[in-house]
């Protein structure tokens, strides 16, 4: 019962929601080039979809967030829910997502609405423009989010990374700041929510600009890769086992 009135409520106050949502893009679209205020506002929509009382949130690592500085962000992928997650991060940021999400109703409306960075898989010009895009919005101070395993992980572990991510920082001259999450991937037990639960995001030292410069893009994904798999097998030594301790 509990997770059905979480559904219904959750349905309708994103739909309701939507409402006020489309008037602050229409009122500040022209004029607010970042989509700042844009973000707020789905920031307190995320919060709200956390906001329930037998779920709590826990972060740590935010004094490794340097203020005013932008990131390219990376963190494991385990689930939809993951995407509300991160705005647990106190500054303004966009999304690199697949282009099939941009079909998926209402969602991908507001993924336009944020001006947040379409990819093509496999299409070079696409990865190009994506580069170029996320140049522009780390140049004017706004960080760049991405999930470098590229798709949402089958077995809860943290798979290969994928170097896109890596390639923007390079670009853009920018640090890399990594985070992991656990949680999402695990709450659903058929098709109810688990209640009570934690889900957690742990917010890593940043790997900074002047090492991004020097280091091959196929190191620093390897390297980030390590660290988010090292963190994450620490939240869930459960689904590594025996073979990657050794290791």
């Amino acid at each position: 019962m509990k997770s059905v009135l979480y559904y219904v409520v959750t349905i309708l106050f994103t739909l309701v929601y939507c409402i006020p949502f489309i008037l602050i893009f229409a009122l500040t679209v022209l004029f607010d080039r970042q989509r700042s205020v844009l973000h707020h506002a789905s920031r307190f929509w995320a919060k709200a979809i956390y906001a329930w009382p037998l779920w709590r949130v826990k972060v740590e690592g935010r004094e490794y967030i340097e203020k005013g500085v932008p990131y390219v962000v990376t963190v494991n992928h385990q689930a939809m829910l993951d995407i509300p997650l991160m705005y647990v991060l106190p500054f303004n940021f966009k999304w690199v997502s697949k282009r099939e999400v941009y079909r998926i109703p209402i969602f991908g409306m507001v993924l336009w609405m944020h001006g947040d960075i379409a990819i093509e898989r496999g299409a070079t010009s696409s990865t190009k423009k994506m580069v170029h895009e996320a140049d522009e919005y780390l140049k004017a101070g706004t960080s760049v989010i991405i999930f470098p395993e590229g798709t949402r992980t089958k077995d809860g572990r943290v798979h290969r990374f994928k170097e896109g991510a890596f390639l923007i920082a390079k670009s853009a001259g920018v640090g890399i700041l990594p985070c992991v999450i656990e949680g999402t991937g695990s709450l659903m037990d058929g098709w109810k929510m688990k209640m009570p639960y934690t889900f957690r995001v742990r917010i890593l030292p940043p790997v900074s600009a002047e090492e991004v410069a020097r280091t091959e893009i196929k190191t620093l994904a390897e390297e980030v890769h390590r660290r988010t798999e090292e963190v994450h097998a620490s939240l869930r030594p459960d689904l590594y086992g025996q073979e990657w301790r050794k290791n």
